[in-house]
Parts: structure tokens; C-alpha cells; sequence
């Protein structure tokens, strides 16, 4: 396995990343952290790098936290939504989550 997936790995659960995460995207707002790891993705893809996907069955899972009946918003509008549209907040709820679904997978 290449060394990508474990850097971004690594970089996800840093508690530096995670508290000083402006200093990194140029501003806290899950909009701007889905779009760096949509990036990440798209990078991994434009270099022909076969990694497993960190956030598969993300969508649905985070659908299923919540109680909602479908995942078709994605994992991002799901979070953005329930946390009142407030971009600072659903940073925080979606290391959160992505905390328990990486014990769930």
C-alpha cells in the first residue's frame, strides 16, 4: 500500500489539524474541508494511486446516524444541515462522526 492513505489518515485524527484546521483550508467550514478531501480523492485518482477510500459507506452511515431516510444529500449536506446550516459547527460535529464510523468500520 502506497503512503497516502495513512499520511491523510494520520493528518484526520491529528488533534493539530483538528483544532487549528483555518491555519490549514484557509477557513473552518466543512464546505472547504469537503472540497480538500474531494481534492485529496481527485489527486489519488489523477496519479493512478489505488488506495482504499477512508469515507466509503460515509454517506449512508451518516444518513443512518441521523434517521434519515435516504443518503442521496451527501455526508457533508446531511452534517451541514442538522448542525442549522452553521458551517463552524458541522467541522466540529463531523470529526464527530468521523470518529464513530471509523469504530463502526
Amino acid at each position: 500500500m502506497n503512503n497516502e492513505i495513512p499520511k491523510l489518515k494520520a493528518l484526520l485524527e491529528s488533534d493539530n489539524f483538528r483544532s487549528r484546521i483555518g491555519m490549514y483550508l484557509g477557513e473552518k467550514k466543512i464546505s472547504t474541508l469537503k472540497g480538500f478531501l474531494d481534492g485529496i480523492y481527485y489527486s489519488f485518482d489523477a496519479y493512478d494511486l489505488k488506495e482504499e477510500n477512508l469515507f466509503e459507506g460515509l454517506h449512508d452511515w451518516v444518513a443512518n446516524y441521523y434517521g434519515w431516510t435516504e443518503s442521496t444529500a451527501g455526508w457533508k449536506n446531511i452534517i451541514l444541515e442538522e448542525c442549522g446550516n452553521d458551517e463552524v459547527k458541522a467541522v466540529d460535529e463531523f470529526f464527530k462522526i468521523y470518529d464513530e464510523f471509523k469504530k463502526d468500520n
